[in-house]
């Protein structure tokens, strides 16, 4: 074997553990990230209706704490006792909740099923 060849073995033994060293840090720091930043019970792997959410899958969400979730729930209700069964109809509407501005309803737009019942 000469030395390129050598180089070249060691180059790709190299590579193969800069791969999997790679994937092991996205499996164990991405996941959270995806997840609000929280090890959570919930992952965005399944999106979640806002009409039909609890507190606890609403604060997974990025940019959405307890504080955030609940005030999501007390406008979902005050709008529901009018008797509007889907308060929640696109991201759009989560703008009318205090604390939630364009961005944030844009940002949570994946994370969201509106038609799921």
């Amino acid at each position: 074997m000469d030395d390129s060849e050598k180089i070249n073995e060691q180059l790709a033994s190299s590579l193969k553990w800069a791969f999997w060293a790679g994937a092991f840090l996205v499996c164990c720091f991405a996941a959270p990230v995806f997840c609000g930043g929280k090890q959570a019970e919930l992952c965005i792997c399944a999106k979640i209706n806002p009409n039909t959410a609890s507190v606890s899958e609403l604060a997974q969400m990025p940019s959405i704490g307890p504080k955030k979730a609940q005030a999501i729930i007390d406008y979902r209700n005050e709008q529901s006792a009018g008797g509007k069964k889907k308060v929640f109809e696109s991201a759009a509407d989560l703008e009318k909740v205090k604390g939630i501005g364009e961005k944030t309803a844009e940002k949570l737009k994946p994370f969201f099923d509106f038609n799921e019942e």
